[in-house]
């Protein structure tokens, strides 16, 4: 359900602040960061500016000092639309755009994102958008690396995206979803994945990695053999696919138990 709101007549300096906005294509932004626009009032008077458009229904709070602007055709019609939910994102928190948020920037999720995920160094943090976006930050901490700009958004690299949604698949839809956007990409840069794998991986999540890449050979992608055996020399102990899950049946060549099923890992591929 969408935020209603009116909007009232704005004083000139008002009116000043808000076309100023508008001009520079401002839709998102932070207070503080105002002060950069060089206009002719005092950030003290910024501020104030800023209150009383919010009051007059011109602008809504987002949270931690952000605010949204709204259009002024938006007015008529009562209701408040987020444009641009990964932009909100990254102006809320400081940090890149990950798991199901980055496979969309990257074309290689068909969903409609109404969770954004952006990785965070130390902050974890839930905030919900105008009642209809969920943001989600989530702390990396070493894990805060392999990141670029695209499409004017900073996000995770294909490599990294793909590492971290193996890492927390739950965050990409699940193992069937993360296995279905890699079979989509065929220019993976596999001594990038490879690098995340050994600096920041465990055996068992190694293993895990390695029997679901395995699986893609039913689809005919091609995962690299170095990548495999290395996978599969990390390969040292029994751990099930899912944790949370009762064992299911064991598959030898990778130690694993796989208690998610065949079927249901390329669900996406036997029904198309």
């Amino acid at each position: 359900m969408q935020k209603k709101f009116t909007t009232q007549p704005l004083s000139h300096r008002e009116q000043q602040l808000y076309l100023t906005l508008e001009s520079e294509g401002t839709n998102v932004f932070k207070v503080r960061d105002l002060k950069e626009l060089k206009l002719p009032f005092s950030y003290d008077h910024i501020r104030v500016l800023v209150q009383r458009l919010e009051a007059k229904g011109w602008l809504t709070p987002l949270g931690k000092g952000v605010y949204l602007r709204l259009p002024a055709s938006a007015g008529l019609k009562g209701k408040v639309y987020l444009e641009d939910p990964f932009k909100v994102a990254l102006t809320l928190f400081d940090g890149y755009l990950a798991f199901q948020s980055a496979l969309k920037v990257h074309g290689l999720s068909e969903y409609e994102p109404f969770t954004v995920y952006v990785a965070t160094r130390n902050k974890s943090e839930t905030v919900h958008v105008l009642k209809q976006y969920e943001i989600k930050a989530i702390t990396f901490r070493n894990r805060y690396t392999g990141y670029v700009k695209k499409d004017g958004y900073t996000v995770s690299t294909i490599a990294k995206t793909f590492f971290d949604c193996f890492f927390h698949p739950q965050y990409a839809g699940g193992y069937p979803e993360v296995l279905k956007s890699l079979d989509a990409f065929e220019t993976m840069n596999w001594e990038e994945f490879l690098k995340y794998l050994r600096k920041f991986a465990s055996d068992s999540l190694c293993q895990k990695i390695g029997y679901l890449l395995s699986l893609l050979a039913k689809t005919k992608y091609k995962v690299p053999v170095k990548v495999l055996g290395y996978l599969k020399s990390r390969a040292r102990v029994k751990a099930k696919l899912d944790p949370k899950l009762p064992k299911g049946n064991l598959v030898r060549e990778w130690q694993v138990y796989d208690n998610i099923g065949e079927r249901n890992l390329l669900s996406w591929w036997l029904h198309g």
